[in-house]
């Protein structure tokens, strides 16, 4: 029977990348027991040749191609989807079930409440996955189909496209100052990455900031997240509120435009995950 709803412990992507948040999680907790198994668990359900490792490669062809115009889009969809009906579902399941088996008994039901940055687009692609298993509805697998093409779309230039306004070195220069004179120690590496990124951003060969940063705001979630559960801060009401809504700001910065307050407000977040870290 096909599969309606997401389920999340169905869907391949979504289990890789939530124990790869449990390993993050236990480096920076220290656990080594729970980091050695979360590991062990990503080698052996992923390791090459493997069937989750098979259906995960089309899982990120769909989910890491960007700037594609919607044919070529449209092409590697078709594609892809082809290549996940070549896959045995039967297979997959069952794999899916060792790897569920083995999470829920050597680590906990908790890995599947980590927080996965892409997770909507995730479930999207596992829901278009889930059209191919028979009796599905047309027309839920074809508007399914075009949220992946829209997401392929990203980033793609248009005449239409507004251009970001240059910002000049005087301005860039007395960014930097400000966060060296905040700081004692001086500004950190991370934080010179994202400023550079942001900086380079407005040239015309300049990088996308976007990635780096959603990449850098899973990174600092992670941390707060388990920092929630450290003795320092459970055991303090007013630190663990104050976490909470540093992580929320989080979230809610995946939705706002990368402008310069934004890029302030991670900085600052930056320097208090360090002194957590320290």
């Amino acid at each position: 029977m096909p599969r309606n709803k997401h389920n999340k412990k169905r869907n391949t992507a979504f289990l890789y990348e939530a124990l790869l948040k449990e390993v993050t999680k236990a480096i920076i907790s220290g656990d080594r027991k729970v980091k050695k198994t979360a590991i062990n668990i990503l080698k052996e359900s992923f390791a090459p040749k493997t069937v989750l490792s098979e259906e995960l490669e089309l899982y990120k062809t769909l989910l890491e191609t960007k700037e594609m115009d919607n044919l070529a889009a449209e092409k590697i969809v078709f594609q892809v989807r082809q290549a996940r009906n070549n896959i045995n579902e039967s297979d997959i399941q069952e794999a899916q079930n060792r790897l569920i088996s083995r999470v829920n008994k050597e680590l906990s039901s908790g890995v599947y409440s980590n927080f996965v940055p892409n997770y909507k687009n995730i479930a999207t692609v596992s829901q278009l996955f889930s059209t191919d298993e028979g009796n599905a509805n047309i027309k839920s697998g074809v508007l399914l189909e075009q949220k992946v093409v829209a997401s392929m779309m990203e980033g793609l230039s248009t005449p239409d496209t507004p251009k970001m306004k240059p910002i000049d070195n005087l301005v860039f220069k007395s960014f930097v100052s400000k966060y060296n004179k905040e700081y004692s120690s001086g500004i950190l590496n991370e934080q010179k990455e994202l400023l550079n990124r942001y900086i380079l951003s407005f040239s015309d060969n300049g990088i996308d900031v976007n990635i780096y940063l959603n990449e850098e705001l899973g990174r600092l979630h992670s941390v707060l997240t388990g920092a929630l559960v450290s003795a320092e801060i459970k055991t303090d009401a007013t630190m663990v509120e104050s976490t909470k809504r540093v992580i929320s700001m989080i979230d809610g910065f995946r939705e706002t435009p990368v402008d310069k307050d934004l890029i302030e407000d991670v900085l600052k977040i930056q320097n208090l995950v360090s002194e957590i870290q320290a």
